[in-house]
């Protein structure tokens, strides 16, 4: 009887979980009923129950130096690319203590102290990539199986965000650039019927909390003051070409957004979120691109944001979508247009008493300022603009195939995006191609040295390389999930190149993320509220670990 019992509960034990914080076990209400039976009380076995303080931590871990040591060794990529590499592979699992083990280095989890919800990661669902990926469909289903389930799988990496160009970006599979109204008389998105949408909607069949954000790269020729998709030159400008939306067509094009979500809903697929301009101070490029000024994004919030609220669609608008600071080529003033500093401009977006009120945050790439220059303007974001989220969505790869050590992209990555972003106060990291061929592409650019998160041999389809970006995303990924909240944290002692990340999940479970960047193992006691855990780092490693 007593063995039956025991067994009983230790079974609703194990569906009720644990409190993350406090180390207790966690009561619903149907499970008083078996403290009861046969009119005896079986309180022994309740406190059995509550002394197990010692609790299981899963561990994944991938040295930075089998990844170098893969590249090396392997030229095709299959589905068993990392078997006898440390690469995101699970490792037996810690136990949590009750009293200190004592040691000179620590990381103190303060689960009291809470700061923004975290959506995840993930990449640019580009026109490019989907080809990639729906080509490896047709030609390797079982590959193409992998790389799905790896991506956005809960046993992968759950990448819980895709942003989408509207229209065409510099990485385009046909090579021609186009928008959905190429004609003002006919709006169509039947160009994305044929390979996008499909790839949208498998990602989301294997996650389904996926969230999708669009940005467009121009608006349509007829919309503009150049005529033309593409950017225009310093001489142009000089001379007093302008590169930018006319201002009698921003009620036509917030007409262009509202369709374009609307008609992707008509596919099935949610579009959650727009950013009004990918990188808006950057109006140059032989690709398609727009200048958009702040007057501008205030005066299309103005005009878009009522249109999205009548239409009961829901989706958020994101301003400025560029870099943290001016890049060098958008502090010269040519022409007069003299840039403004972008977090003034978001600011002065977000304080318009009308566009204010439809701005859910802003959205920033990586191309120009520092992790500490990004860790100040995050935090000066959450303290003047604390209503607003933040979003990182791009950030690139670019690196030739004689590159082969893995710490320098990943430290770099890390540090200014996936992990130290959302460590400063972003909501979102995202990476841009999410896939890409062999060639760097397919792309209309003749300079690009782009990396996907996975790159497919398109000659042979017998190989899908996932790269070193993807490993670090993904460690941070599998932690943060959507609805995450970061807690506080302390490292003490750690003696630089330790980047940290503590998280609060959903289910009521707690994940850590820690980087050792050094040439030597690390040792640390991990306390979390009155819990303690050995953890040694390996030299140039990355750890992810979850508990209950």
């Amino acid at each position: 009887m007593c063995a039956l019992l025991t067994a009983e509960i230790e079974n609703h034990l194990k569906r009720w979980g644990r409190c993350g914080q406090a180390g207790h076990l966690r009561y619903v209400p149907q499970a008083s009923r078996l403290l009861f039976c046969n009119g005896y009380i079986l309180l022994c076995y309740a406190l059995m129950a509550l002394s197990v303080e010692a609790q299981t931590v899963r561990v994944w871990q991938t040295r930075l130096d089998d990844g170098s040591k893969r590249e090396q060794k392997l030229e095709q990529y299959g589905v068993d690319q990392d078997n006898d590499y440390m690469l995101l592979a699970e490792q037996p699992p810690l136990e949590f203590q009750n009293e200190s083990i004592g040691a000179d280095r620590s990381i103190v989890i303060n689960p009291e102290r809470t700061y923004q919800t975290i959506q995840g990661l993930g990449a640019s669902m580009t026109d490019s990539s989907a080809w990639v990926l729906a080509q490896l469909k047709e030609k390797n289903p079982q590959l193409y199986t992998f790389v799905m389930q790896r991506f956005f799988s809960e046993e992968g990496a759950g990448f819980s965000m895709l942003r989408r160009p509207v229209g065409s970006s510099d990485y385009t599979a046909t090579g021609t650039s186009y928008t959905y109204q190429d004609d003002p008389a006919r709006f169509s998105i039947g160009h994305d019927k044929e390979y996008i949408i499909p790839m949208l909607r498998e990602a989301k069949a294997i996650n389904p909390s996926i969230r999708i954000v669009g940005s467009p790269w121009s608006a349509p020729a007829w919309m503009k003051s150049n005529g033309d998709l593409n950017g225009i030159s310093a001489e142009e400008k000089a001379a007093g070409k302008t590169n930018r939306l006319k201002p009698e067509c921003f009620d036509a094009y917030a007409d262009y957004f509202v369709n374009f979500i609307k008609g992707y809903a008509a596919e099935g697929v949610t579009v959650n979120a727009v950013t009004l301009q990918n990188e808006p101070q950057f109006d140059a490029a032989a690709y398609p691109c727009m200048r958009m000024t702040v007057d501008d994004q205030i005066g299309l919030v103005r005009t878009l944001g009522p249109k999205i609220m009548a239409a009961g669609l829901g989706t958020e608008i994101f301003v400025h979508d560029h870099n943290w600071l001016l890049h060098p080529n958008d502090k010269k003033v040519i022409g007069g247009d003299a840039k403004m500093d972008p977090f003034e401009l978001v600011k002065k977006i977000c304080s318009d008493p009308v566009a204010g009120q439809y701005v859910a945050g802003s959205a920033w790439h990586c191309y120009s300022g520092s992790a500490m220059e990004m860790k100040r303007l995050y935090e000066k974001l959450a303290l003047e603009l604390p209503d607003k989220k933040i979003y990182c969505t791009e950030a690139t790869g670019w690196r030739d195939e004689t590159k082969k050590g893995w710490l320098g992209d990943c430290a770099w990555g890390l540090k200014h995006n996936w992990l130290g972003g959302l460590a400063a106060g972003a909501s979102v990291g995202l990476q841009w191609n999410l896939a890409l061929d062999h060639k760097h592409g397919p792309t209309t650019r003749d300079d690009s040295l782009a990396v996907g998160l996975v790159t497919v041999n398109t000659d042979t389809w017998n190989s899908a390389k996932f790269e070193r970006e993807f490993y670090c995303m993904a460690h941070v990924s599998r932690a943060v999930r959507p609805g995450s909240v970061r807690l506080h944290h302390i490292v003490k002692n750690g003696g630089g190149n330790i980047l940290v990340l503590a998280v609060q999940r959903p289910d009521g479970s707690q994940a850590l993320v820690v980087c050792n960047q050094n040439k030597d193992d690390r040792s640390f006691e991990v306390r979390c509220g009155n819990r303690f855990l050995k953890l040694k780092t390996p030299a140039r490693s990355i750890q992810t670990l979850t508990w209950f």
